[in-house]
């Protein structure tokens, strides 16, 4: 039997959350024009603009990976990376298409590094800084926008200056900085007892000027970016970071359940376990792995995944819905799907897997999608031994355990 991934790894759980951030961008996309890929992409996939050599990409990725993990200045990456760009031909004037992916002459210089290097390295600590600002913010519910205020500043993040709001206000979801090329801006996360003694108050959001319409790259419709934000930079790269490791974590356990199950649940259980699975949770339009499901399972509807999702949005009704259930309660949903007592299917696309629990039921329902390549946790709450058979009426029991 070939060996698991390491998926623990793999999925970065790593105690850097900046490495992290920057490691769940695991697949490599060739690129001509940088805003060939849009916000949110950009945390799922690393590319350089003008690299269309997939290798010579990962050489940039390697190298910048080594940076984030051991520290070290621009100068001394840019001399550690040019000699192998000019072994490759990317460096100087270079009229390759196959290295570049562009059908006119690129010149790359120490100025091209440089953007690459800053861009890549603000964006990375962005995202791992608003996963401590989540850890951090039942203590620090505030943040204050931060502009270094000097000539160089840019008017609108001047104006920004100075803005304090929750955590949670969706103004972050946009000017979560860096908020464009070279940004300085950053945030303080402050509590009630520091705004009360600084005399700072919660502010309004900024009133903003009229967006900006951009054209992505391949898009036939515009994006309206708001005012002061550079294409491509509104978005919080830590929301899209979060949802980035979550997707790469079900794609691990994909594979390491096809050829060692056991391997998969004992990741499965530590993700769950994680602060990884609220952080993500809370992020709309997220989805977290759950469950690996069993080839009998998976059989009985048809699904080709093995692995089951819980969608944030699905959890924001649970929590709403099913206010018994405790967060302890949600992190059993491994176990629910590795050893059910009793599997039912309903129809061709459900299944009803039940587990007994301290004298009661935990029932977890699984539904498939039209085309059978995804699995999600639709429903998930406690019933009393009373309730079972109208429970499983209806249903075909293919497992049953039960005493």
């Amino acid at each position: 039997m070939p060996d698991a991934p390491p998926i623990r790894a793999v999925i970065g759980l790593s105690p850097d959350d900046t490495v992290r951030a920057f490691e769940a961008r695991d697949a490599l996309r060739a690129t001509v024009r940088w805003s060939e890929m849009w916000h949110e992409d950009h945390a799922r996939a690393f590319t350089v603009a003008k690299v269309a050599n997939l290798d010579l990409l990962a050489t940039i990725r390697a190298s910048l990976d080594r940076v984030l993990r051991d520290g070290g200045t621009f100068e001394q990456w840019q001399a550690g990376l040019v000699p192998e760009l000019q072994r490759a031909g990317w460096w100087g004037l270079v009229d390759d298409a196959a290295l570049t992916g562009a059908d006119h002459p690129v010149f790359v210089s120490g100025r091209r590094l440089r953007t690459i290097y800053d861009t890549n390295l603000r964006v990375s600590r962005a995202a791992g800084r608003w996963a401590r600002i989540q850890e951090l913010k039942g203590a620090r519910p505030f943040l204050r926008y931060t502009a270094v205020m000097d000539a160089r500043t840019r008017p609108e993040h001047r104006r920004w200056h100075g803005t304090i709001l929750p955590v949670d206000h969706e103004w972050w979801d946009t000017h979560f900085p860096p908020c464009g090329w070279f940004c300085r801006c950053t945030v303080r996360q402050l509590s009630q007892r520091e705004l009360d003694a600084k005399g700072w108050t919660v502010s309004a959001p900024p009133v903003e000027g009229p967006p900006r319409l951009f054209y992505p790259a391949g898009r036939a419709e515009p994006v309206a970016v708001p005012a002061g934000i550079a294409p491509g930079f509104a978005y919080n790269p830590g929301k899209a970071s979060m949802a980035a490791i979550a997707d790469r974590a079900r794609r691990s356990l994909e594979v390491a359940a096809a050829t060692d199950r056991p391997a998969a649940l004992a990741a499965l259980d530590d993700l769950v376990a994680s602060d990884a699975f609220l952080e993500t949770l809370a992020e709309p339009g997220a989805a977290f792995p759950v469950m690996v499901l069993d080839d009998a399972s998976r059989a009985a509807i048809g699904a080709d995944p093995r692995v089951v999702v819980l969608s944030s949005d699905t959890y924001a009704k649970q929590r709403r819905q099913h206010p018994e259930l405790a967060v302890a309660d949600y992190r059993k949903l491994p176990l629910v799907g590795a050893d059910p007592d009793v599997v039912a299917v309903e129809g061709d696309q459900v299944l009803k897997l039940l587990r007994q629990d301290d004298g009661s039921w935990l029932v977890a329902i699984v539904k498939r999608t039209a085309a059978r390549d995804e699995l999600y946790l639709t429903s998930f709450r406690l019933q009393n031994a009373a309730g079972l058979a109208r429970l499983l009426k209806k249903t075909t029991i293919i497992v049953d355990r039960r005493k």
